[in-house]
């Protein structure tokens, strides 16, 4: 959701790229790029020609994150600063660009919004290529189309084996316990069992009616009972315990839960927000017809 903050940041207004050497220097870069790199010399040099220059002063932004993204960038001199903010609202920096190095080039393709702020740390001059002039040369170059789709397909398929690589937050937590912890989630899950409830009912019942019908000489625990206390009160003491350290590992599942819950409720957001603008743009783009 990233767009061009030409509005927002005291840039110089667009202007065709010089001629001789800069052309030159706007293919080579072209071709380190592995959207481009399958290109033919003569299709890197009328994209070059697409190529405007962007200038833009120190510590201003030259997009942010949730803004429309319609434009690609190569850095061509100075330092750009790619950065998102995290759960507590603290910037976290994903990179630092330089001479060579290039972003937006999804937003070439699908024209979704950008996912980070990108900021001049210098004064910057950015060779930029709008999404219109990059479809308008897939419509005389077909084998860049081809290419590109190429190219998508390879990441489609990185980011598949990545998902596939993930592991459920459950079975990662259950093979970081220790062995304490694990007797611990044994026995409480063994506790909590209609099995160990009615072997305890049984045993109870069937120690009191034991020493009740036994003459009080010969019963090995008459009335009160005082042995059957002592062993129900040390095994809630102990049971007690082991359902503690459960409930504690329990809870850092819960933990991590939230963790998660709460990032994807942040990217629907986004997402929502990026929705609502694209429909009040099409708003008013009906109004202005």
């Amino acid at each position: 959701m990233l767009t061009s903050a030409a509005a927002d940041a005291p840039a110089t207004p667009p202007t065709g790229p010089s001629p001789g050497v800069d052309v030159q220097i706007d293919a080579r870069l072209l071709s380190r790029i592995p959207l481009f790199s399958a290109l033919d010399p003569d299709a890197l040099r009328d994209l070059s020609q697409m190529l405007t220059i962007r200038h833009v002063s120190p510590n201003q932004p030259l997009f942010w994150i949730g803004d429309a993204g319609d434009e690609f960038y190569i850095v061509h001199s100075g330092h750009l600063t790619v950065s998102y903010p995290d759960d507590a609202g603290q910037e976290i920096t994903a990179a630092v660009l330089k001479h060579g190095d290039f972003l937006g080039e999804i937003s070439l393709l699908d024209g979704g919004p950008r996912t980070m702020t990108a900021r001049a740390r210098d004064a910057v001059t950015l060779y930029c290529l709008t999404r219109s002039a990059f479809l308008e040369f897939l419509r005389v170059h077909t084998s860049a189309a081809v290419h590109a789709m190429k190219v998508l397909g390879q990441r489609q398929r990185e980011s598949v084996e990545k998902l596939r690589g993930i592991r459920n937050v459950n079975e990662v937590v259950e093979q970081n316990l220790t062995h304490w912890q694990r007797l611990a989630n044994t026995i409480a899950d063994v506790a909590a069992s209609r099995m160990f409830l009615g072997i305890h009912l049984v045993a109870f019942l069937g120690w009191i009616v034991l020493n009740l019908i036994l003459p009080a000489d010969v019963a090995p625990d008459p009335y009160p009972f005082p042995f059957l206390c002592f062993w129900s009160s040390t095994e809630a003491i102990f049971l007690s315990l082991f359902i503690l350290i459960s409930q504690n590992v329990q809870s850092g599942k819960d933990r991590v839960r939230a963790e998660l819950d709460y990032q994807t409720a942040s990217k629907v957001h986004s997402e929502i927000i990026a929705l609502h603008r694209k429909i009040d743009a099409l708003s008013k783009n009906e109004a202005d017809k």
